[in-house]
Formats: structure tokens, sequence, C-alpha cells
């Protein structure tokens, strides 16, 4: 996509008789593709440093190098996935230019300070190095909160939906690292559960608002599409947050009603999300691309893990979900079903966008719809099976869903390392042509 070419602000449609002082373009300015590029960089390192603690938790057993392993890759690695896309999209959505460099390197700076603060304080049970990095995560969310306010004031166009999910998202987190710092600090409560409140807040209102937010214009744009039905969004925003709410508050204080409606309101505002989801695919234009699948494949494992937190929250009440015999397929089919074959997914297309928009004799990969319908279904099937080998009665999956995840892992992460590598070598754009 380039930038269009300048007109007077009183040529804008929608203000006739308005004049607005016209922005103007810094040709030597950030572009969007190298927002992208630098947290796409840090994310993917973070992620690698969570697969080599997941490596070492396997050797040894060490139940620390698991935590750290999820620490890294969900706060270090999907969560600056979410600061890059989301301040890549919004800056798209608005036509605009992106946060400023300064700004941008200061956001990484304090974000990964501040997650490896908290991966040296926790395990060690060292109370100022959790409230520092605490404090600094928290600072990374008001300069991220500032990069999407300066992007409306610079932009002529008002779209309120471009950054309303975002701003929920990371008001989830101010609350829910808050919550974290006072886990780490083994604060005694009483009331119910802690960890609950931390796991809603930061997996359903951090990381799912910003993905259920992202999906209303991204997966049109995957299908060459429109959103069928824009008016879901409202109620879709609204169930979604308020669940989250719900949610945190039951599991914080042992309120087993409030924790089942929040479980019932997300699965309602699922509902919403799937109908625009399969309206995309049924009127898609073009050939559904290996990302475009993994994307829609990943959206069938939300409702079939809140079905599951559901039930069991109905049965054997609010801490159910958190005990194990429904703790781990319930991870499994949010945490590495519907989050990580999201992050997967938008990585295969993002990766090759930044390939195309920094070099333009790139061509953007070719669908095989044979093959990536074979590489989707086991994607799918390394999911399911891993999650059902964790029923008891179901123990003699543990051996297939082993070898079929590991596959699985193989296959999306050499793809993902061969777009990741194209678009470092791609350079920049081309002299004379601002890309984004």
């Amino acid at each position: 996509m380039s930038v269009a070419p300048h007109r007077p602000a009183a040529d804008v449609p929608g203000t006739p008789g308005r004049r607005c002082r016209a922005r103007r373009i810094d040709p030597d300015g950030p572009r969007p593709s190298d927002l992208l590029a630098t947290f796409f960089t840090a994310a993917l390192a973070m992620l690698v440093a969570a697969g080599g603690a997941a490596i070492a938790h396997a050797a040894t057993g060490d139940e620390r190098l698991h935590w750290l392993a999820l620490h890294l890759a969900l706060l270090g690695g999907v969560s600056q996935l979410v600061l890059g896309a989301g301040q890549f999209f919004v800056c798209a959505f608005l036509a605009t230019t992106p946060p400023s460099r300064r700004l941008v390197a200061v956001q990484l700076a304090v974000w990964n300070a501040g997650t490896a603060i908290v991966a040296i304080g926790v395990p060690r049970a060292l109370d100022p190095l959790i409230d520092a990095g605490g404090g600094l995560i928290a600072a990374g969310l008001v300069l991220f909160a500032v990069g999407m306010g300066a992007m409306q004031r610079r932009s002529l166009q008002r779209t309120p939906w471009a950054v309303r999910w975002y701003q929920g998202s990371a008001a989830c987190l101010v609350v829910g690292a808050l919550v974290g710092v006072l886990l780490g600090r083994g604060t005694a409560w009483t009331h119910g559960s802690l960890l609950g409140a931390h796991l809603a807040l930061n997996v359903a209102g951090w990381l799912g608002t910003a993905i259920v937010g992202t999906l209303h214009t991204y997966f049109p744009s995957l299908t060459g599409t429109l959103l069928r039905f824009p008016r879901l969004q409202g109620p879709t925003y609204l169930l979604w947050l308020g669940g989250v709410c719900e949610l945190a508050l039951g599991a914080a204080f042992a309120i087993d009603p409030l924790t089942a409606v929040g479980w019932l309101q997300l699965t309602a505002a699922a509902a919403l999300l799937a109908a625009n989801i399969a309206a995309s695919l049924r009127a898609r234009t073009v050939t559904l691309s290996l990302a475009g699948r993994v994307v829609a494949l990943a959206q069938a494992f939300l409702p079939a893990g809140l079905a599951v937190a559901l039930i069991a929250t109905l049965v054997d009440g609010a801490a159910a979900p958190l005990l194990p015999p429904v703790r781990a397929p319930l991870a499994i089919l949010l945490l590495a079903g519907w989050v990580g074959l999201t992050v997967a997914g938008s990585l295969l297309h993002l990766l090759a966008v930044l390939a195309r928009v920094r070099q333009f004799l790139l061509a953007m990969p070719t669908p095989r719809p044979a093959r990536d319908s074979a590489l989707t279904a086991l994607a799918g099937l390394a999911v399911a099976t891993w999650a059902l080998a964790q029923v008891p009665a179901l123990g003699v999956l543990d051996t297939p869903a082993s070898a079929l995840r590991i596959a699985a892992l193989l296959v999306l992460a050499t793809r993902i390392l061969a777009l990741a590598l194209r678009a470092a070598g791609a350079g920049v754009a081309r002299p004379g042509v601002r890309a984004t």
C-alpha cells in the first residue's frame, strides 16, 4: 500500500466547508514496514528464547523453566507481536504515519527490560525486581497508548474501532500486570484465586481482546472481502470485555455464578465473531492462502475451549478450569490452538507482506490448495490430539499426539523462519517510493 497523493484538507470527503491544517509527511520518517520489522524481530527473538527454556524444562523437569518459557513466549513474544501489529494496523486504518523512531525504540527498550527483569525476579522471589519489572510493563503500555493517540491526532479520518479494541486490551493488561505483581510477591489472598484473575485479564483480556478486535478487519483482508456484519462489532466488544471482567472478578472472589456468566458472555462474543469469519469465508473472491487457512482453523479452537471451561464451571465451580483435569486441555485449546495458530498464521502473512513492501520485485507466496490444506489439517490434528491426550481415558493418544505436535511445529516454524529471512534480506523500498 502506498501513501495517497497529498490533498488539501478542504477537499477531504465528509468535511464540506471545513478547512483543516494539512499534515505534511516527512519523506525520511519511519515507514509502517519498519515499525512491523522492529517489533517482529524482538518478538521472534523472545520466542526463540522461550523455545530454549521449554527444551531445558523437558530435559530437567524444573517447573521454573516451564514458567519462564510461558513468560517469554506470551509477554516477550506474542505480546510484542500485538504491540507491533496493533500499531501497524492502526496506522493503515487511519491512513497516517507511524510513531516516531524514538518512541518505538523506547517502547521496545521498556518492554523487553520489564520482561527480562520479571523473568529474573519471580523465580528468585525478589520483590524489588518484580515491582520494577511490572512498572516497566505498565510504562510500555502507556507508551503504546501514546503512539495510538498520536496517530489518531495526525489522521484526517475518524474510525474509532481502529483503536478501541487495543485500548480495551491494554486496560486489561494494566490490571492483569498488577495482579501478577501481587502473585509474584506471594501475596496472601483467601477470597478466591488471584491466578485465575491474572490469567483471565492477561490471556482473555490482553491477548484475546486484541486478537478478536484485529480479526474484524484482518480476516476480511485475508479473504479479499469486507466485514459482512459490521453492526455485530459493538455487541462483540461489549460481550467480550464484559465477560473478561466477570471472569476475573468471579475467579478472584470465588463467585461461581459470575464466573459462569463470564464464560457464557465470551462464548456469545465468539459466536458473533464466528458469524463474520464464516461470512468472509463464504464470500471470498481469492484462493485462500496458507496463512488464511491457519487463521481460520484457529478460530475453531476458541469456542471449543470456551465450551470446556463453561461446562467445567457449571459442574464443579469457578475454580474447575484451573484444576488438573481441565487445566491442561483448556490451555492447549486456547493457548496452543486459538492464540498459537492465530499468531502463526498472522506471521505467515505479515512476514510475506513485510518482504513485499520492502522490495517490490518480490511476489507474495502463491497459494497451493492441496499442500496448504494438508499442512493446515496437520496443525489442527496436532492440537486436537494433544488436547484429547490429556484426558485420562485417552492416554493412548499421547505418543501419536507428540509426533503430530513436533511435525506441525517443525513445518510451521520452518516456514515462518524462511519468511523472516526473506523479509530481512529484502532490504528497504526502492528510492522515491514510500511503502507501507
